[in-house]
């Protein structure tokens, strides 16, 4: 069978003489991140029988957990863990230092990186072997076309995991950049069992009381820029409705960009006093480019970033860049 990726089968040799094997899930965790790193966890302890560890610097949501493997996940403080005990360490869907260890601050100490990535602002240096592809629909795509190369069997939890992924980065194939490929890879899961009622129910149907109302105080505060919208909460609000992360991206996702009249939208929430972090989708505009002048990444129409400062510092700032 014909490789879909010339590197997959380097990242295959790398990860078989490993002995113990870390994987990131991004900060501000989404399921592209859980779903691309549990089925790789999955993978790699069905059917290779490696010793593997899951981390994150934040908490996987609740209503994630359905995806094997994410119930297991470390929460680590990348200031002190110790990557010592570990020989590899597969970096997935992370652009940069800061996503995986949600610290600009903090970088990584000498050990084997393999990075798995899709953004095209992807600036890794100094590992072992990078796969970017910035044309794939999410970095849970990637995997999957990884894992076909190495010809494993994939079963329905660890396609569950990919569909979940592919599903969350296109915002249920709202987004796309190859339709017919990602439609035909989601075909191709379902024939595999991806339970896709499940990933329905956890993603949309499964809101917390207070996440649905920390949604509404990001449509209150709804402002209008010149083409733009955007939304800022403060971390008193985002204390009072009890610290609902996956907010921010929800209503990015969700109404950002849909708004007619308005090209692209910015959602900006203070998880940790100010310390902002910042959500952009766009139509047509390219928010990476914006995203990279507050000193983030991503890809043309969703990015990311993180800004210091307080909300009036915050709010000032996006109108001066915008």
């Amino acid at each position: 069978m014909k490789q879909y990726y010339s590197l997959s089968k380097s990242i295959l040799q790398e990860i078989t003489k490993s002995k113990n094997i870390i994987i990131n899930i991004h900060r501000n965790p989404d399921l592209d991140s859980i779903g691309s790193a549990t089925a790789m966890y999955q993978a790699l302890i069905k059917i290779f029988g490696k010793k593997a560890t899951l981390v994150c610097p934040h908490k996987i949501p609740e209503n994630f957990k359905f995806l094997k493997g994410a119930d297991k996940v470390k929460i680590v403080d990348f200031s002190n863990f110790d990557l010592s005990t570990y020989d590899l360490f597969l970096i997935l869907d992370s652009g940069s230092y800061d996503v995986v260890t949600g610290d600009k601050e903090i970088t990584l100490t000498n050990i084997r990186k393999i990075v798995i990535d899709h953004h095209q602002t992807n600036n890794w240096s100094g590992n072992l072997l990078k796969l970017l592809d910035v044309e794939a629909s999410s970095t849970s795509e990637i995997v999957y076309q990884i894992l076909l190369d190495w010809g494993l069997m994939i079963d329905p939890e660890i396609a569950t995991s990919i569909f979940a992924g592919i599903a969350s980065d296109t915002v249920f194939f709202k987004y796309e950049k190859n339709a017919n490929k990602t439609f035909k890879i989601a075909a191709e899961l379902l024939d595999l069992g991806a339970d896709k009622n499940k990933i329905v129910e956890h993603s949309f149907d499964s809101f917390d009381f207070d996440f649905v109302r920390l949604i509404g105080e990001f449509l209150t505060k709804i402002q209008k820029g010149n083409g733009y919208v955007y939304s800022v909460l403060d971390n008193a609000t985002f204390i009072k409705f009890g610290k609902q992360r996956g907010a921010r991206e929800t209503v990015a996702n969700l109404f950002a960009r849909s708004i007619k009249g308005f090209d692209f939208g910015i959602m900006a929430v203070e998880y940790e006093k100010d310390k902002f972090s910042v959500s952009f989708r766009s139509k047509n505009t390219d928010v990476s480019i914006l995203a990279k002048k507050f000193g983030g990444g991503g890809h043309r129409n969703a990015a990311g970033a993180t800004i210091q400062g307080n909300i009036n510092q915050i709010i000032k700032k996006i109108k001066e860049i915008i």
